[in-house]
């Protein structure tokens, strides 16, 4: 199995799984600011719809601007939700059967959310990533626990792992010579140990660890996935506290 078909089944996985949530109330709020668990089922509607039907705003770039993805759900906000998850299932469907070729993983994506600049890899590795999230966000919303072990959580877990030494090195800006030990467990486990160079960059290494981070599959995604801080999610800290705490705090690696 080639990565981009790993990722289109998991993408195809966790839609399937937010169709079939059934809670009582759609109207509660998520983790995201402003955004309902109904806000978030009317993104995904409206990302899929864009990448099915065409883009017309060409923003650029390598990321999607916060602002077109708050249109999107605004534009969506008073569609029923019996409604919004009939068009997710049919876009859904008329996508996966666009897929059915698989294209090459390093040509250009010639539709992307705001027209960003997105390689087929990049492309459905993100869509893998922001499903599985909003899938996420959902259930946590609503109170229907799941999907922990999918597909999806695979991706993304291995995604925001490979990202952690930018965490350490960039966004915490951890001095020459620390060294952070992140112990992920639960149904994605992660073992990773990352120090920071006297050239200033961080990788991994088998140093002994200055601090260590213990933390299940939920809170790193949680926290990797800026959805809530450090006193939102249950951290286990061994070690230096301050280093640990401050890694911690700029653990946020998308949103």
């Amino acid at each position: 199995m080639t990565d981009l078909a790993l990722y289109i089944d998991a993408w195809r996985q966790s839609a399937d799984a937010v169709l079939d949530l059934d809670p009582q109330d759609w109207d509660v709020p998520s983790d995201l600011p402003g955004w309902t668990a109904k806000d978030v089922l009317a993104h995904l509607v409206h990302l899929e719809r864009v990448l099915v039907e065409g883009e017309s705003e060409q923003v650029g770039g390598n990321a999607v601007p916060a602002d077109y993805t708050n249109a999107g759900v605004v534009a969506l906000r008073d569609v029923p939700v019996e409604q919004l998850r009939s068009d997710l299932r049919d876009l859904v469907a008329r996508r996966a059967e666009g897929l059915a070729d698989l294209p090459d993983p390093e040509a250009k994506a010639p539709v992307t959310p705001a027209g960003v600049d997105w390689t087929w890899d990049v492309a459905l590795r993100n869509r893998t990533i922001d499903m599985w999230m909003h899938e996420q966000d959902i259930r946590r919303a609503v109170g229907l626990p799941g999907g922990l072990d999918s597909l999806g959580a695979q991706v993304t877990t291995a995604t925001f792992s490979a990202a952690l030494p930018y965490v350490l090195g960039r966004r915490a800006k951890a001095p020459a010579g620390s060294v952070v030990r992140w112990v992920v467990t639960g149904p994605v486990p992660v073992d990773a140990t990352i120090g920071v160079g006297d050239d200033g960059r961080a990788r991994r290494t088998d140093a002994e660890p200055d601090a260590t981070l213990t933390m299940d599959t939920e809170a790193f995604t949680v926290l990797a996935g800026g959805r809530r801080g450090p006193d939102g999610v249950e951290a286990r800290v061994d070690g230096d506290t301050e280093l640990a705490q401050r890694v911690l705090a700029a653990m946020t690696i998308t949103t």
